[in-house]
């Protein structure tokens, strides 16, 4: 079986959310930024993860934490994994 083929394998699906191939791009400080992103999924990543992020920084509109998490138009299906040690801050609405 291969990803390429498709023979056995099964898009990920998480909700309405379908994602080809089923492979997914772990979030990693550091890492996983626009360039690496990019690389990835010039080699057939299926889901985008950006680094991870605090909610703190998002919520207080961080100007290097609003870069990281813009992605590519082309960078679909995508996500943010947040972060935050705060009950309150990670309450709050961003926006």
């Amino acid at each position: 079986m291969t990803i390429a083929a498709g023979v056995g394998v099964r898009p990920l699906r998480l909700g309405p959310i379908q994602a080809w191939p089923p492979v997914v791009l772990a979030p990693m400080a550091g890492i996983t930024n626009p360039p690496f992103r990019r690389l990835c999924r010039e080699h057939g990543a299926g889901l985008y993860v950006c680094e991870m992020i605090t909610t703190r920084a998002l919520v207080e509109r961080n100007e290097k934490t609003l870069k990281m998490v813009r992605f590519d138009p082309d960078e679909r299906p995508r996500s943010v994994q947040l972060y935050g040690v705060d009950p309150g801050v990670v309450a709050r609405p961003y926006g």
